[in-house]
């Protein structure tokens, strides 16, 4: 799903109108788990990226400890498919405007700034912790963010760090199960009252 695919919107439209969207863009390129090698800085007040170039990089490489090592294109390929991938995620959400919507990443995330002060796309940031769902799942902020309000466990408890270390990338990146009932049953439940109204 990208913003430069321009048959996008045609594609979707063959489908039935949704009244939930809920989307999950790819967060790495977003991340600031990079530590020096994060090409994505911050965004002003003014809307201006702050993201480091190639001869950052080529500087970088030569004192970074060797298991922190990253490369422009590498990062480069990164950044553009995060914007692409949440540029088409918010076009998507505004042609079709369900009654509601729900865009997860980690509380961290570059994009949150990137939603709000690039694409002027607001909304609930709704923050939950893992852990206080499934203990088996480091702490782990996520925000969900919504056009309605979720009261999601953001209280932060003790769970398994090593969670983020261990198995596959989709075990990396799944959400605990009763967390998705948890949102789930809320977006339920204000539907149904939606339509009594």
């Amino acid at each position: 799903m990208s913003i430069i695919n321009f048959n996008l919107i045609e594609t979707l439209k063959k489908l039935p109108l949704p009244d939930i969207i809920l989307a999950s863009p790819p967060c790495e390129s977003w991340s600031g788990a990079d530590c020096g090698g994060k090409m994505f800085r911050n965004l002003d007040e003014e809307g201006n990226w702050h993201v480091k170039n190639a001869k950052y990089y080529e500087q970088y490489l030569k004192k970074c400890n060797p298991v922190k090592r990253r490369y422009f294109l590498q990062k480069e390929e990164s950044r553009i498919l995060g914007e692409a991938t949440i540029g088409a995620t918010i076009k998507i959400i505004k042609y079709f405007q369900p009654k509601v919507w729900v865009i997860e990443n980690p509380q961290t995330s570059k994009t949150w700034s990137y939603q709000n002060k690039h694409w002027n796309f607001k909304g609930y940031e709704n923050l939950a912790y893992y852990s206080s769902y499934d203990s088996d799942f480091s702490p782990k902020p996520t925000i969900f963010k919504s056009n309605i309000e979720l009261k999601l466990n953001s209280k932060k408890e003790k769970g398994n760090n090593k969670h983020m270390a261990n198995g596959s990338y989709n075990k990396r990146s799944s959400i605990p199960f009763e967390l998705i009932k948890d949102y789930l049953a809320q977006i339920l439940e204000f539907l149904k009252n939606d339509e009594k109204n």
